[in-house]
């Protein structure tokens, strides 16, 4: 009698997808909103309404500078590129395999999108931190159930 039994998730994958829950849909919130109110920052910040708070954080104004120089479509990608990323960690949580895919895909275009659209140059510590994640990922990929015609000889 053959039991057909769901896989076991390892603790270490629950903590690591709880945690890219939480800061992918946070990033992914954080790109909708500033996506959403840019227009109305923008206008604030021209008309000098942020002035009186420069004191208090000396570096606001450089802040409200690199993030309003972005376009609208940066942040809209970044929300998409985040949020697939909670998708594929939600996949993961299911132990399918494919999630591991979109995950690593997606949190690889939020570096090129970064660079190219956010101007924001090439970053070291956004590659070295992607590539822990995908590793820590990947460690756990043998516990996944493999997608669907995906080649499982080994």
């Amino acid at each position: 009698m053959e039991e057909t039994m769901k896989p076991q998730r390892p603790a270490f994958l629950s903590v690591l997808c709880v945690l890219t829950f939480i800061g992918s849909a946070c990033s992914a919130l954080s790109m909708a909103l500033v996506g959403a109110l840019r227009p109305t920052l923008l206008e604030m910040f021209e008309s000098g309404a942020f002035e009186g708070y420069y004191s208090m954080m000396p570096t606001l104004e450089t802040q409200l500078e690199t993030m309003l120089a972005v376009s609208g479509f940066y942040y809209l990608l970044m929300f998409l590129f985040y949020a697939a990323s909670v998708v594929g960690a939600a996949m993961m949580w299911k132990m399918n395999r494919i999630g591991f895919h979109i995950y690593t895909i997606a949190q690889c275009l939020v570096l090129i999108a970064g660079m190219w659209l956010g101007n924001t140059g090439f970053s070291w510590s956004g590659l070295v931190w992607t590539a822990l994640w995908v590793g820590a990922y990947a460690m756990n990929l043998k516990y996944m159930k493999p997608a669907t015609g995906e080649n499982t000889d080994k």
